[in-house]
């Protein structure tokens, strides 16, 4: 099977994408950067909307939406639109000077290890539309390392998957799925730690009965919404889409890594497994380690057993469908 243009890691938030990251990037061949929130993603409302009606992905055509319709959480596309428009030689620059001077997410290492007027020239000499400022970030992050496989990882990008193949025809996707309740209490032990979240996160945080109620609520209509698009685009895209679950990864490494590099048409390297690497949120951060497949069920020492049936109630026929236990 032919190499991909690019590599593009989606799911569900808490999945297992940095992971998966970690091991391609082992890779000769491989330079996955981190999460640059380009797209942006849906909120919860549109998610359960989307999923009650089946609503076919069409997210490549939201960029041609007007803003009050857009149904997302802005992404560093929509903030930089918002500086101003790169097809012209001063928004170019000013779109630049934004990168340099604020740093945005991921967009941060260009800054850090890309000269400004090198950047500038790039992008001066490329079509100046979304798609090539996006691939001139992977681009750079690919050929600081020699590598010939650029790509990159932001989970939400699963709603954004026709608009990634429809910008890079040559490229594969893999999907990082995971059981929902897993995803519940890995968000929960994080957020209840942070201080950077959102004003309804924090508000919400001031109960933690609310706060588990919230949070179930909105991550059962995230994942019941993955659900469907994972089955549209196995129909849709059979050659470039794979989902691997988080599951079946930290319990057989090897041969789940194999099928992974067969699918990406690339050599599997044993030093993939050796990486060391936490797996679980629910360990120490200094117990770095590598797989360990008890990762798969050490969450449910963590959930309330209402909890639990709340979300068999929201999505047991998608449970039982994937494989997971209620």
């Amino acid at each position: 099977m032919a190499q991909p243009s690019h590599i593009f890691i989606v799911g569900i938030p808490r999945s297992g994408t940095s992971v998966l990251r970690n091991i391609l990037n082992c890779s000769e061949s491989i330079a996955i950067c981190g999460e640059t929130h380009f797209l942006g993603s849906p909120k919860t409302g549109p998610r359960l909307l989307k999923y009650v009606v089946n609503h076919p992905a069409k997210v490549a055509d939201r960029g041609t939406l007007p803003p009050w319709k857009k149904p997302a959480n802005p992404g560093s596309r929509q903030a930089f639109a918002r500086v101003s428009d790169i097809s012209t030689d001063t928004g170019a620059e000013k779109v630049v000077d934004y990168i340099y001077n604020n740093h945005p997410t991921f967009w941060g290492w260009v800054a850090e290890h890309v000269d400004r007027q090198e950047f500038l020239c790039r992008l001066m000499e490329s079509d100046r539309t979304d798609r090539s400022l996006f691939d001139l970030l992977m681009a750079f992050y690919a050929d600081a390392s020699g590598k010939p496989i650029r790509g990159e990882k932001t989970p939400d990008h699963i709603h954004h998957v026709p608009t990634l193949l429809g910008w890079f025809p040559n490229a594969k996707i893999v999907h990082m799925f995971r059981d929902p309740r897993a995803v519940f209490v890995s968000h929960r032990g994080k957020n209840f730690k942070r201080q950077n979240i959102s004003s309804r996160h924090r508000i919400f945080r001031q109960s933690p009965l609310a706060y588990e109620a919230y949070l179930s609520i909105d991550i059962a209509i995230h994942w019941l919404r993955i659900a469907q698009l994972h089955h549209q685009y196995q129909q849709l895209y059979p050659n470039s889409y794979y989902l691997c679950k988080f599951e079946d990864l930290v319990s057989d490494p090897g041969a789940h890594l194999k099928r992974i590099c067969d699918f990406l048409g690339i050599d599997f390297v044993e030093t993939m497994l050796k990486l060391s690497f936490q797996n679980s949120s629910l360990i120490p951060r200094h117990q770095v380690q590598g797989f360990d497949a008890a990762a798969a069920d050490r969450w449910r020492k963590h959930l309330h057993p209402v909890t639990n049936k709340w979300f068999v109630w929201w999505s047991k026929k998608h449970l039982l469908e994937f494989g997971y236990q209620l």
